[in-house]
């Protein structure tokens, strides 16, 4: 296959793809304004450009997208009370965002590099046994997605220990504790992870040890259930992360969209215990309890005129 047949395959593909995931989020209930930022193809000298001041090759399915599209963004919101507000967001940064992180610095004896802070991890990923990235010259570290501060997904680069001269391409994610998680070993295998989980706020957290918060499993069963079942069953949730809790679909969407309910209805035996509660704790001093008599028959204002003399 030539080089513009698989471009021609990429941008089928993708469009397939980003089509389906549309459709897939206007069908659903309290959905509003999925936006799909138009972009056009990166510019071939850029990625050029790109390749050779970072001494590395982008991968070829990385590369086609980028001669495709310069970068991704749709983002899609839901219908409160007070109006829309975004709630999805899938993003991939165009080339001249594809920045690195870490890497070689000018450095002193002051400041601390990210390879200082890295010293004390384990160099194996707990999960999938691969060797974790570094911050050294073993491994470029490119920012894919920023995650809105809650984390980095990143392009890493790795030796190539098998003796070939190619670098070992993979996706990674980092949380803010500077901990790595492995995410895939392609882009295009991420770009549909990324799309199967509708740019849910925190997704990546799903396949980690740590587990979505409370706020993004809600999330999750309202629109990703199947999905979020899917995580559950993998190795890295079967831990202390979320996949010790099973999934419920309990939530009521209609009252999530209308806001705010009013939860000051007691039901009726809720009344009546109430009732019940209050009527106990009528005597103001400890002198003055009655007897477990005169407790049944005798009223607040009976016991306080039996006090004994």
């Amino acid at each position: 296959m030539t080089a513009s047949e698989d471009l021609v395959r990429t941008r089928s593909l993708l469009e397939q793809l980003n089509i389906g995931v549309i459709k897939y989020l206007e069908k659903k209930t309290g959905v509003t304004k999925v936006d799909l930022e138009q972009r056009g193809p990166a510019d071939r000298h850029a990625v050029l450009m790109w390749e050779q001041r970072n001494t590395c090759m982008l991968p070829d399915d990385l590369k086609n997208f980028y001669m495709t599209n310069d970068g991704f963004r749709l983002t899609w919101s839901i219908k409160m009370d007070n109006g829309p507000i975004q709630l999805g967001k899938l993003h991939i940064n165009r080339v001249n965002q594809l920045i690195r992180v870490g890497g070689n610095q000018a450095t002193s004896h002051v400041n601390p590099t990210l390879a200082d802070l890295e010293g004390d991890s384990d160099l194996e990923d707990e999960v999938s046994g691969l060797e974790k990235p570094t911050f050294d010259n073993r491994c470029k570290i490119f920012e894919l997605d920023p995650c809105d501060g809650y984390g980095k997904v990143c392009l890493v680069f790795k030796e190539n220990r098998s003796g070939g001269n190619d670098p070992k391409v993979e996706i990674w994610f980092l949380d803010r504790a500077l901990r790595w998680h492995f995410l895939t070993d392609s882009f295009m295998a991420y770009y549909r992870l990324m799309l199967m989980h509708l740019g849910l706020p925190q997704w990546q957290y799903g396949l980690t040890d740590i587990g979505l918060s409370q706020q993004a499993q809600q999330w999750f069963n309202m629109y990703a259930s199947t999905r979020l079942e899917l995580d559950k069953e993998i190795p890295c949730d079967s831990g202390v992360g979320s996949g010790s809790t099973p999934p419920t679909s309990q939530l009521d969407i209609n009252k999530v969209f209308k806001g705010k309910t009013d939860k000051k209805k007691p039901t009726g035996t809720q009344v009546q215990n109430v009732g019940n509660v209050k009527k106990k704790p009528v005597v103001t001093s400890a002198k003055s309890q009655p007897t477990p008599m005169n407790r049944v028959t005798a009223s607040s204002s009976q016991v306080s005129n039996k006090t004994p003399k």
